[in-house]
């Protein structure tokens, strides 16, 4: 098998952005930046409420939507609203999402808070990707190039964890294991391209209105030496957000990734943070694999080789 999407991908120059979650954030970032400094590209903003979308400047290249990325149905009359008014889609934006906060232990199974995140941030997205293929495959080619990218907004979260963001990275490990695989299952005939975009800390309602909180566990609480406790201090520490990316920054840096006219990797941590936080897990993941090489090593006789040709 090929490995996926190695050719360097061409963004049409009135390329079509399907946008979600554009109400604030990222999304918000990117759909001004698409509609401000790119005139010739069409952007289409979408938000379960349209009305928050009143931030975004109205053009003829402008389409806002309302859209639940937990509804098929929702999703499917925002494609289908799309495709009826710009003909096709090129770029596929899977950023709609939020987190939840907490000690995991205090979240019973039937926590609807947890299932409901998992609905949104992973269930959500492979919804909107599913139905975006198709007309990345079969409707683009009726008005020209073929194929496009999907960007999914995972974060640094989506490659490390950290303490009290059980479920949200639950969602976001989901999410680049689901992209990964489609990256590999698609045909390369399709032009079809999966990123996965890793911002690190973004002047964003990440850690305001788009934050929900678990109760505390007495458990973790009462320590004093909690990690949860930590976290939950840094996320409302004002002075260490000022150094947090604008998310004007971070939509520069996705349409270089999808307009730079290069071969788009499957993952690209955005941010000093990312980048180093990422880096670093790299590292520990090798000195772990070397560290149980003996034990791993000493059973099975598979071929390496041969399965390496199955999912690279």
């Amino acid at each position: 098998m090929e490995t996926p999407a190695p050719k360097p991908y061409n963004l049409p120059d009135e390329a079509v952005w399907f946008i979600t979650g554009c109400s604030s954030g990222i999304g918000q970032g990117l759909a001004q930046y698409i509609a401000t400094q790119k005139p010739s590209q069409r952007v289409v903003a979408t938000a379960r409420n349209p009305a928050s979308l009143s931030e975004i400047p109205d053009t003829p290249n402008v389409l806002k939507l309302a859209l639940d990325v937990t509804s098929v149905s929702s999703i499917e009359a925002a494609f289908n609203a799309t495709v009826e008014r710009f003909k096709r889609v090129d770029v596929v934006v899977n950023n709609a999402g939020y987190n939840l906060m907490g000690d995991a232990e205090s979240s019973p199974a039937s926590n609807p808070g947890a299932r409901a995140l998992l609905d949104t941030n992973f269930w959500g997205a492979v919804d909107v990707t599913k139905r975006a293929l198709g007309i990345l495959r079969d409707t683009n080619p009726s008005t020209g190039q073929r194929g496009g990218v999907i960007v999914n907004i995972t974060s640094m979260g989506g490659f490390l964890g950290s303490p009290g963001n059980a479920f949200y990275h639950a969602s976001k490990f989901a999410l680049e294991g689901f992209a990964e695989s489609i990256a590999k299952e698609v045909s390369p005939d399709w032009n079809i391209h999966v990123t996965n975009i890793e911002p690190g800390g973004v002047k964003t309602k990440y850690a305001t209105s788009s934050l929900q909180r678990l109760p505390r566990h007495p458990a973790y609480a009462q320590d004093p030496n909690s990690a949860t406790t930590a976290m939950l201090g840094f996320m409302d520490t004002p002075e260490l957000h000022a150094v947090f990316a604008s998310p004007e920054e971070v939509a520069g840096g996705i349409y270089g990734v999808v307009g730079g006219g290069r071969r788009i990797p499957i993952r690209v941590p955005l941010g000093r943070d990312a980048w180093g936080m990422v880096m670093k897990e790299t590292e520990k993941v090798r000195e772990e694999l070397l560290e149980c090489k003996e034990v791993s090593c000493a059973m099975g006789e598979q071929d390496v080789d041969a399965m390496a040709k199955l999912v690279k």
